[in-house]
């Protein structure tokens, strides 16, 4: 016999594989042929006795022998503890021995596969699960499971919480598992809903089994969704988790947590060192939060610290939270530091109370500064409806301020606000002027900032104790406001103002060209510093009453005032205009006639007890031709034109003595005429009304000669 011949070696081969094959089928037919169904359901039924649960196979049950030998069984169903309900039902299950162990007469199940579970964990008030049980160790008889892989596909898990009522659904759970004895890999994928919005749910970790101890030494797992205004969201989990089955609670190391976003862009990440947790509460001595969000030009940034977390059946809390938050729009920005014991009330209403708050406002608009803001209080507010409420007290730079604020949104915020403030100056943080002194506001040819009104959509209503801005000053300030993209609005305005008050509003329409429209009550003012401040003219002086109803278009506050349109009425009460004595004028007829034709005199001025007017402005001109002043003395009526944009006056008044006071001057009429620079004009006598109606030349010197002569004839004795 050739022992190296090919044919001998095929024929051995060809030989045995017959007898290998003969023998497997032998076996397997002995082992069909010894399988008792009946038995195998009956000892079935009998695992979970001393639970008190009963098993039944409701399908077909049927042994398996290549290539590993073990049973197929078909519509599994638990019963819960005391009574037939299913508790768990299973379509298909596939368990498989291991042959090694069975040549020795042990059966060591080491694959199982699963289709079709279904499993039902009702959390009872006492905080005990429904199966718990099941994870007690038990004696298996004959069999010992010892698994090596695990599969489940298709499978179900419903949750109930009976305190709570909140249900919650994994569905199309798949797990693979492989390895289980050594260094085995776990890989799951499932549905998870009954929140919100569904989240798809993936895990890949190595996995390490030690007793009743499974350690997922490097877990990655990520949680997506459809969250609204954020578009597909995405929760990544990294760290360390080792799960106890028999105690039923969990450990964590290093543990991160990811949120992010790609539209708008974002990602917050939660670090948490260490962590223990049961089916009671999550629990850690300390938790970190960072990240960031940009929608737009709105970007905001957050950086936290939470002390002593405990999260159970009633929410989240922490003892305390300090952190830094900002919210920066275009070159605005506002930086919040908060420090404050924080609770998360059912996983949906905030409360942080006792909060200090310290916010910081930067922006172009203040270029010498910034307002700084220290404040106490309370924040609350609830997730499912975005909405957060600010109720706090303190200092706005060393004055008094309170704020009560409700914020309705995250990403497009809505405000509704109430703000005391006690003193607010702006020229603290205006650019300085050249001269280091402030200009009368409608004077400032600098551009009006209004493009932080692209991000804001806030109503509500201010208070100011004293405001001051450029030489204007105002006190009790009260008003309704609204301030959105498309406009800035003061209703319901109401100041103490100039020893007087104020009543109207204010509105300014977003445009090319912004558009003002300005309607005020005034009474009872002083007029003189208020002209000095709006307009730097100083001239007229008293107490009085008015309307104002004013549109205007501009960029700037100059722009403003040179297109000024509308109507002024005013009523003036114990008064003065600067310039010209015309008592003193009069009284001295006819040796100081030149006293009628010169500049304005600053020390000089004409007393009266009344002034009366109403202006019709178009485009940054005024003109009015019912000008009344009465005094004791002097009786003065005219009418001209205020030039805004030129500052300059030109005005027809006609002057006449009181007969009762100067008996010699009745009858005299002394036409007067002003013109010139609002703040230094010039007095003359009207010789154009004096030779009104005279055509040559001659007859206007005729005319002339005839009215002086006639003033001075009626004057003298």
């Amino acid at each position: 016999m050739k022992w190296n011949s090919g044919r001998l070696w095929l024929r051995i081969t060809v030989y045995s594989l017959l007898a290998l094959l003969t023998f497997l089928v032998v076996v397997q037919s002995l082992i069909f042929w010894k399988f008792d169904e009946h038995a195998v359901r009956e000892t079935l039924g009998r695992v979970l006795q001393e639970q008190h649960r009963s098993v039944t196979v409701r399908g077909a049950i049927k042994p398996h022998v290549l290539p590993f030998p073990g049973l197929d069984i078909d519509r599994i169903d638990i019963s819960q503890p005391g009574n037939a309900t299913p508790a768990i039902t299973i379509d298909h299950l596939e368990a498989r021995l291991a042959w090694l162990p069975l040549l020795f007469g042990e059966r060591e199940v080491s694959k199982l596969r699963v289709d079709g579970l279904k499993v039902q964990v009702v959390r009872h008030p006492d905080s005990s699960l429904s199966i718990a049980d099941l994870f007690q160790h038990r004696d298996t008889g004959r069999f010992r499971v010892k698994l090596d892989t695990l599969r489940l596909r298709e499978s179900e898990l419903d949750y109930l919480d009976e305190s709570t009522q909140h249900h919650q659904t994994l569905s199309a759970l798949s797990l693979d598992a492989d390895g289980l004895r050594g260094d085995a890999h776990l890989s799951v994928g499932a549905l998870l809903s009954g929140g919100r919005r569904p989240l798809r749910l993936a895990l890949e970790t190595p996995l390490t089994i030690q007793d009743d101890q499974v350690t997922l030494s490097q877990l990655q797992a990520v949680a997506m969704s459809e969250v609204e205004g954020l578009g597909e969201s995405k929760l990544n989990a990294n760290g360390l988790l080792r799960l106890n089955f028999a105690a039923l609670q969990a450990t964590g190391e290093q543990l991160a947590l990811t949120l992010s976003s790609d539209n708008p862009k974002s990602g917050f990440t939660l670090r948490v060192p260490a962590f223990s947790a049961s089916f009671k509460e999550i629990t850690t001595p300390l938790a970190t939060l960072d990240g960031q969000l940009t929608y737009g030009q709105t970007h905001y940034e957050a950086v936290a610290r939470f002390d002593n977390v405990k999260l159970d059946e009633a929410g989240l809390n922490a003892d305390r939270m300090a952190g830094d938050f900002s919210w920066s729009v275009g070159r605005q920005r506002i930086n919040l530091k908060l420090n404050a014991p924080f609770t998360l009330l059912g996983m949906n209403q905030i409360r942080m109370q006792p909060l200090s708050l310290m916010a910081q406002v930067v922006t172009p608009l203040l270029p010498r500064g910034q307002l700084v803001a220290k404040m106490d209080g309370a924040l609350d507010g609830t997730l499912d409806d975005d909405q957060l409420n600010l109720r706090v007290a303190g200092t706005l730079d060393g004055s008094d301020m309170a704020i009560t604020v409700s914020q309705y949104g995250f990403l497009k915020p809505r405000h509704e606000a109430t703000v005391t403030i006690g003193k607010l100056d702006l020229n603290r943080y205006l650019p300085e002027t050249k001269d280091n002194a402030a200009v009368a506001l409608f004077q400032d040819t600098r551009p009006i900032p209004l493009d932080w009104l692209d991000y804001v959509d806030l109503s509500g209503k201010v208070t100011i104790g004293e405001l001051a801005f450029g030489r204007f000053r105002v006190n009790d300030v009260t008003a309704s406001v609204l301030a959105t993209p498309q406009q800035l609005a003061l209703d319901q305005l109401s100041a103490s103002i100039y020893q007087g008050h104020l009543e109207g509003s204010v509105r300014l329409q977003r445009e090319q060209k912004p558009k003002l429209e300005l309607k005020q009550k005034l009474n009872a003012m002083h007029i003189r510093p208020l002209l000095l401040d709006l307009f730097n003219f100083s001239r007229l002086d008293g107490v009085g009453s008015g309307e104002v109803d004013v549109r205007a278009q501009g960029t700037s506050f100059a722009e403003l005032r040179n297109t000024m349109s509308g109507t002024v009425a005013m009523s003036l009460n114990k008064g003065a205009l600067s310039g010209i004595d015309l008592v003193a004028a009069l009284k001295n007829l006819p040796s100081e006639l030149k006293q009628w034709n010169g500049a304005a005199n600053p020390n000089q001025k004409t007393t009266f007890s009344t002034l009366s007017a109403s202006l019709q402005l178009e485009q940054g001109v005024a003109r009015n031709q019912d000008l009344k002043l009465a005094s004791q003395l002097v009786n003065v009526s005219g009418g001209g034109k205020l030039d805004l944009i030129q500052s300059i006056i030109d005005y027809t008044l006609d002057v006449q003595a009181n007969p009762h006071e100067f008996s010699r001057l009745k009858g005299v009429n002394v036409p007067l005429k002003i013109t010139g620079p609002i703040n230094s004009p010039v007095y003359a006598l009207d010789f154009n009304a004096m030779v009104k109606g005279k055509k040559t030349e001659s007859e206007k010197q005729d005319a002339l000669k005839q009215q002086l002569k006639k003033q001075i004839t009626t004057i003298l004795p």
